[in-house]
């Protein structure tokens, strides 16, 4: 990749775009490495060494900040040109890698989500769908509104993504809202429309009653990336998976139904029913025995995901809650990782859900447009030694954590010791070609930094950002078509309006192994992983 300005040069130089050790950037001290695991894909002909990323375009526009989209690198149009598809606030913008913007499209007020890239219209090209307030929108390739939207349901719209509900072979967008709606003794957080902007029959699912719900379905809003979409139960239709701001979850399919629960929940009839207790036993009982002690999950903030862990053909709902006591008097326990059946029975594995209690930051917003850490999942399979895949996400303790299939954690590689920097989730992407994929994400708050780690945890690289740094997971993809893998990063802040997003080469990286390439692993931001089998 060619450096696009002289300009460059300078800017690469004022922020010291090196690579630090451990303990530069505010991480911690350095640690002895762990050995690598086997590649778990095809080699490209790399080695174990991994470039450091190399700044080598800057796109820049306005004042807009950025919020939790990361950017989608696609071509829309056809044309064999990626676009660099951006949001920052209340703009998508559409980027070549030249840096000219291609085209941008307003929207009513802060994009939070990613951009959803996929092909809603017999029309040419690609579409681009976006949640702003209490909206969701759709572009076509050009950045002109799709006939039909924008199609309104509740504000605060913080989760969308795409997926065939009805199994007619076209997508349907998915949308999550922060405010619930209330209406025949139910409560809804979820709507869905069609590619024309029509209303999806059987949503939203409880208050048409399509769900079949009771008295005990406890929804209440989500407020991050809450939701992914796939087949759980292997009907050959799309599922939606919603974690809530509360211990409860809801699972529904895609004519809106909601999942019934094992029997062996108590008075509980569906999923969305089910309280997430730490302890299996409570958590069928439906109650604590004591508030002060018994504890919960609480999923404000999760974005989780649907994979077949372990490759028996069966595939499970993965979430990363907050902890805290029953009564919510003692909310900083960290964090509890939760994999489930569709109907609400834990594998054997996962009966007691691994737990990191240690708590620094990140439950609370930092302030200042600052969000709270989202308690987000990425899967891969990083070590081939530990049959199936393996879970990767951020705690509240300032480390990256690596647990597999069978609950086992793996590791823990620390990133900050400060209680003002956070991450909200890592990319997975082979960077140097052994097959062997890394992990990469942002940091942001008082500093933030590019950080790259091994399959091991190890970490390899640490760039400055400057700045507050980057909010929203990175993207991985070859931007510029050299063969080569780049790392698209959304900063918080358009710095003096010179610089709105960065992106970094990695050279002698391999295009072949992009298992959880941008945030929500793809760009239908389903948070879905496909059965290994």
């Amino acid at each position: 990749m060619r450096v696009l300005s002289s300009g460059l040069v300078g800017s690469v130089g004022l922020l010291g775009l090196l690579t630090f050790g451990c303990g530069d950037g505010g991480g911690p001290g350095p640690k002895d490495p762990a050995p690598l695991p086997s590649p778990s894909c095809a080699a490209d002909g790399g080695t174990a060494t991994v470039a450091a990323p190399t700044l080598a375009i800057t796109l820049k526009d306005r004042f807009e900040e950025g919020w939790l989209g990361s950017p989608a690198v696609v071509d829309l149009d056809g044309d064999g040109t990626l676009e660099i598809v951006v949001p920052r606030d209340d703009q998508l913008i559409a980027w070549h890698a030249d840096g000219q913007v291609a085209w941008r499209a307003a929207a009513p007020g802060r994009i939070w989500s990613s951009p959803v890239v996929v092909d809603l219209t017999a029309a040419p090209g690609l579409e681009v769908a976006i949640a702003s307030r209490d909206q969701i929108l759709a572009f076509d390739a050009t950045g002109a509104l799709l006939p039909g939207f924008p199609f309104t349901f509740r504000d605060e719209l913080r989760a969308l993504a795409a997926g065939d509900l009805d199994g007619d072979g076209k997508f349907e967008l998915v949308a999550v809202s922060t405010t619930r709606l209330e209406a025949n003794g139910q409560r809804d957080v979820i709507s869905a429309v069609r590619g024309d902007g029509t209303l999806v029959s059987g949503f939203p699912p409880n208050t048409t009653g399509a769900a079949g719900c009771d008295a005990a379905c406890y929804v209440t809003g989500g407020f991050d990336q809450t939701l992914a979409l796939g087949d759980v139960d292997y009907d050959g239709i799309v599922d939606v998976f919603v974690p809530q701001d509360n211990a409860y979850m809801s699972l529904h399919a895609g004519t809106g139904r909601a999942f019934d629960a094992a029997a062996i929940f108590r008075d509980r009839t569906k999923f969305s029913g089910i309280r997430w207790m730490l302890d299996y036993g409570l958590a069928q009982q439906g109650f604590a025995n004591d508030e002060a002690v018994d504890e919960q999950a609480h999923f404000t903030n999760s974005a989780p995901a649907i994979a077949d862990l372990d490759g028996d053909g069966k595939a499970e709902l993965v979430v990363l809650g907050s902890v805290q006591n029953a009564s919510q008097a003692d909310r900083l326990r960290g964090v509890t990782l939760f994999v489930a059946n569709h109907d609400g029975t834990r594998p054997a594995a996962w009966v007691q859900p691994p737990r990191f209690p240690t708590y620094l930051s990140g439950l609370w917003d930092y302030g200042d447009n600052l969000v709270a850490i989202t308690n987000q999942v990425a899967i891969a399979d990083l070590d081939p030694a530990h049959p199936g895949l393996e879970i990767v996400f951020a705690g509240f303790d300032g480390a990256i954590h690596a647990v597999d299939a069978q609950a086992m954690p793996l590791w823990s590689t620390p990133y900050t010791t400060s209680a003002t920097v956070g991450t909200t989730g890592v990319a997975i992407a082979d960077l140097s070609g052994d097959g062997s994929p890394e992990i990469v994400f942002a940091t942001y708050g008082s500093e933030g930094d590019l950080v790259v780690l091994d399959a091991a945890g190890n970490l390899l690289h640490r760039v400055p950002l400057g700045g507050r740094g980057a909010m929203s997971v990175p993207t991985i993809a070859d931007v510029d078509g050299d063969g080569d893998l780049d790392i698209v990063v959304s900063l918080k802040d358009a710095v003096d309006q010179t610089r709105s997003v960065l992106v970094f080469e990695v050279p002698g990286s391999s295009t072949k192994c992009l298992p959880w390439a941008t945030g929500r692993g793809n760009l239908r931001r389903d948070g879905y992983v496909p059965p290994i089998n």
